[in-house]
């Protein structure tokens, strides 16, 4: 049963790469869209030794801002206490070969999480980090080293399944991010889902294992090269093992809180 009062990921001004809308201004958009749950998901920094390989480096919030962050999504929750349960997250990176990093990292600071996503937006190819969902045209480097968009979204999943064997419940990891990210630009390649049905499947199953629920992103709706919900395909066979789905709305902006959320309402996979 989808919640659909409750946006599970939404990103803040602390957000390097999104706006500086005020945090009041997240909370008067989700009350006018009828939220009654807004859990606040802001990238978690990247760990220690790692370079973020996007051009501005701007993927996370830097270690030394978290504590900010922290501190004003607590006094946010206290404010409208009553009126709207705000809880304390974030969105962190699984990063192939950083994870026990990302883990002792953050450990120190589980203790203010209410809950967290674990998202994965790079991938490691040969020694070398590429951003997933950056450019088209990082993208498309990716595809090229891989030999196919089915060979992205394969290596992609298998990747996660690997991020999975870390203990991500000592940062309170409820959920796993925009399960099948490289779609948003699906709409540039010739490509078809049956060619990676059985790594998607053994993923669910990992997911299903470890108890954690899904994102239901509608963050791809607003991607042009996409048009898609961030799990939408594998819904059902999720929903069928019993994983439980959470939308979000990925809002890196007030107005997208909770963006397209009666819009899925009124489609029958959802009701």
């Amino acid at each position: 049963m989808i919640d659909f009062t409750h946006d599970g990921h939404i990103h803040t001004p602390f957000c390097p790469h999104g706006t500086t809308d005020a945090l009041e201004a997240y909370i008067e958009t989700a009350r006018a869209r009828g939220m009654k749950t807004l859990t606040f998901t802001e990238h978690a920094p990247l760990p220690r030794g790692f370079t973020d390989p996007v051009p501005d480096q701007d993927s996370a919030m830097p270690l030394d801002v978290l504590p900010r962050y922290l501190d004003a999504i607590q006094q946010l929750k206290q404010a409208y206490a009553g009126e709207i349960d705000v809880r304390v997250g974030l969105e962190i990176d699984y990063v192939p070969g950083f994870a026990e990093e990302t883990i002792a990292q953050l450990e120190p600071y589980a203790a203010s999480l209410d809950e967290t996503i674990l998202s994965q937006h790079f991938l490691l190819i040969e020694g070398d980090y590429f951003p997933v969902d950056f450019s088209l045209e990082t993208f498309d480097v990716l595809v090229d080293r891989l030999g196919s968009f089915e060979a992205v979204i394969g290596r992609y999943y298998e990747s996660l399944i690997t991020g999975l064997a870390f203990e991500w419940e000592r940062l309170n990891v409820k959920r796993i991010g925009h399960l099948d990210l490289p779609i948003k630009y699906e709409k540039q390649y010739v490509w078809e889902r049956k060619h990676v049905k059985d790594v998607e499947t053994r993923l669910l199953r990992a997911i299903h294992d470890r108890g954690f629920g899904l994102d239901l992103n509608t963050a791809g709706l607003r991607k042009p090269d996409c048009g898609a919900i961030y799990a939408e395909a594998v819904a059902a066979e999720a929903t069928a093992l019993g994983i439980p789905l959470v939308l979000g709305s990925d809002a890196h902006s007030a107005n997208d809180v909770a963006s397209d959320f009666m819009r899925i309402r009124k489609k029958a996979t959802f009701r």
